[in-house]
């Protein structure tokens, strides 16, 4: 962090201290104190993550725009200070307020990015300009701010909020409603951490008992779509450039190119290489110059098109200069809209809500727009008009409904079995009219070159019902004396599935990759913890597998605090992912990113 750094730290800390030392007359609360100086809160902690990699060789694809392969061994050296307000300024209104302070110095990996064309000139991808992140991950500002209202049976959240809907530890199943930000939490951050709050409207009320039904009320989420972000905007391909008003409204995904944590890009589906497929030369029987395009650039739904518009014979393809991000505007049409019901029944908590939304990972589209015609020297096209042009391909993120609900209850086993506290979860989302990309386009190599056929897309985009499911098994804190006497013993069994209901094999995983999706997509997920010596050694195991790929997805972890108090502890970590598909989109692409890390952390309350 640096000598600054701290002494940033120390100096923001001592204020604070002395602020709230002040409005308490000397520390201790009078009875003539306004009572939003007197249940005025202030908490927070200092963390820090040391993370290296365990090979770094594995990441094979990580290279400087010189071509070589980068391998530093520093995966993260992340600093983070978190300051929570909490406020009660009369009987029914209160606040809440957490800031963050992120800084993380520049990564080796990261200053020497594949496409840094400014600092390299004659090295340079063709027709790209991009940056490196050196400067992406800190952050300095308000994370979460939210006021409460109580009138009645009513409470009425405003401001910037976090709202979990699923029962998942790891899925996102009915946990629609927040974006996540992925882009340093490879392996060391919990859901609530990656989560990524929006300015929302949420007021919840409470309904009177009906019957068997109890624990009744009404939630509602309106989210107008004003979250803008100034930090985390800096993508080495200024795809978001002009968009920090609405760039909080999707995912924050690892850095690619370029990025430590990003996964493999899909190098099989490369333009204009020695090496590339042979059904790309039949237009072309020389090979092109040794340039080369990112694979984000060539989206293989299109890869090789031929007979694009304008130019019956010539190819098409995609560079970054063609590629655009279509973020849904902050208006009307593209407001989030949330509603949920809740209840408990025969011991059973159940939810049942409804949802419009957009999706927050991006689905290619092909709008068929021209923007240029360029021609690599020493070609000699065969075709009819020769040419090689570059089409205009959007990124949006498409909107659907969706219907969901949720329910878990205890088990009650018969026998000695019954002193086991297990707990049966289930929740499932049907969304209405979901987009994916496919590679049934017509003009390329996945349609023989043909491009009048009406069953294909000539946008690269196809439309399904999609359902998503959990079921889950948890041993809630289970009395074990035979494993510790001082701690318990928690299990959780979670089985994940995505189902396409108008499935087709021409469905594609993810817009930059070859990959095909998969008909009913299935994880499974186990993690066991218990702790000693009343919590100063807590271990943890969690395991994440899919078999595509026989992938296997590793997080062993222990957790060390001192017996004499809970103000700072330790935490060690594995991360790792094993299979044979690295281009898996459930995990295969994270090979070689396996890492060990240290994070430490000091908790305190200043007020």
């Amino acid at each position: 962090m640096g000598i600054a750094g701290a002494a940033a730290i120390i100096l923001l800390l001592g204020l604070l201290g002395g602020v709230c030392y002040a409005q308490t007359g000397g520390g201790g609360s009078t009875s003539n104190e306004p009572a939003f100086i007197k249940n005025l809160h202030i908490t927070g902690f200092v963390q820090n993550t040391t993370s290296t990699w365990l090979n770094s060789n594995a990441i094979e694809y990580n290279k400087d725009h010189f071509g070589n392969q980068n391998k530093n061994s520093l995966a993260a050296e992340r600093n983070l200070i978190q300051v929570d307000v909490n406020d009660d300024f009369t009987e029914n209104d209160s606040m809440f307020l957490r800031a963050w302070g992120v800084y993380e110095p520049s990564y080796p990996w990261e200053i020497h990015c594949s496409t840094n064309s400014r600092s390299t000139p004659g090295k340079s991808v063709v027709g790209t300009t991009s940056d490196c992140t050196s400067d992406f991950y800190n952050f300095y500002g308000i994370r979460e701010m939210w006021f409460k209202h109580r009138a009645g049976p009513l409470q009425l959240f405003v401001g910037k909020q976090i709202v979990t809907w699923g029962e998942s530890l790891a899925f996102r199943v009915g946990d629609q409603i927040n974006p996540t930000d992925t882009s340093y939490a490879f392996g060391f951050s919990n859901l609530e951490t990656s989560r990524a709050p929006l300015w929302m409207l949420h007021p919840i009320l409470n309904l009177p008992s009906a019957g068997p039904f109890s624990s009744n009320f009404a939630e509602l989420v309106y989210i107008p779509g004003f979250d803008f972000m100034y930090t985390q905007v800096d993508d080495p391909s200024d795809q978001f450039d002009g968009l920090d008003d609405i760039r909080g409204r999707v995912n924050v995904n690892a850095e690619n190119p370029g990025g430590r944590f990003a996964g493999r890009g899909d190098n099989r589906n490369n333009f204009g290489l020695p090496g590339l497929p042979d059904p790309c030369l039949r237009f072309n029987p020389k090979p092109f110059p040794s340039f080369i395009l990112p694979a984000a650039a060539a989206p293989p739904f299109a890869l090789c098109q031929v007979n694009g518009p304008g130019s019956p014979g010539a190819a098409s393809f995609y560079s970054p200069q063609s590629i655009q991000q279509v973020i849904p505007n902050a208006t009307w049409g593209n407001s989030q809209i949330g509603f949920r019901i809740h209840t408990l029944v025969s011991n059973t908590e159940m939810t049942m809500f409804y949802l419009w939304s957009h999706d927050y990972n991006p689905v290619g589209r092909i709008n068929n727009r021209l923007l240029l015609t360029v021609l690599p020297p020493n070609v000699v096209p065969v075709v009819s008009n020769p040419g090689i042009f570059a089409r205009r391909f959007d990124l949006f993120y498409p909107q659907y409904q969706a219907f969901g609900i949720t329910a878990n209850r205890p088990l009650y086993l018969p026998g000695a079995l019954a002193q086991l506290p297990f707990v049966v979860r289930a929740e499932s989302l049907y969304k209405n009219h979901d987009a994916f990309n496919t590679f049934a386009v017509p003009g390329t190599i996945f349609t023989n070159y043909q491009s009048n056929l009406r069953q294909f897309s000539q946008s690269a985009v196809t439309r399904s019902d999609t359902v998503l499911w959990l079921i889950a098994l948890d041993l809630d804190s289970a009395y074990t004396p035979w494993l510790t006497t001082t701690g318990n013993l928690t299990a959780n069994f979670e089985v994940n599935g995505t189902t396409i209901l108008s499935y087709s094999n021409n469905m594609q995983g993810a817009a930059s990759y070859v990959e095909r999706a998969y008909h009913n997509d299935i994880n499974l997920l186990v993690s066991v913890s218990t702790s000693w010596w009343w919590g100063a050694v807590s271990p943890n195991w969690t395991t994440i597998y899919n078999p595509d790929g026989e992938t296997f997805l590793l997080f062993p972890s222990l957790q060390l605090t001192p017996p004499w108090t809970n103000k700072y502890f330790m935490k060690l970590e594995w991360v790792d992912a094993l299979g044979t598909n690295k281009f898996g989109l459930d995990g295969g692409v994270f090979k070689g990113l396996g890492m060990i890390f240290a994070q430490f952390q000091y908790n305190f309350s200043l007020l």
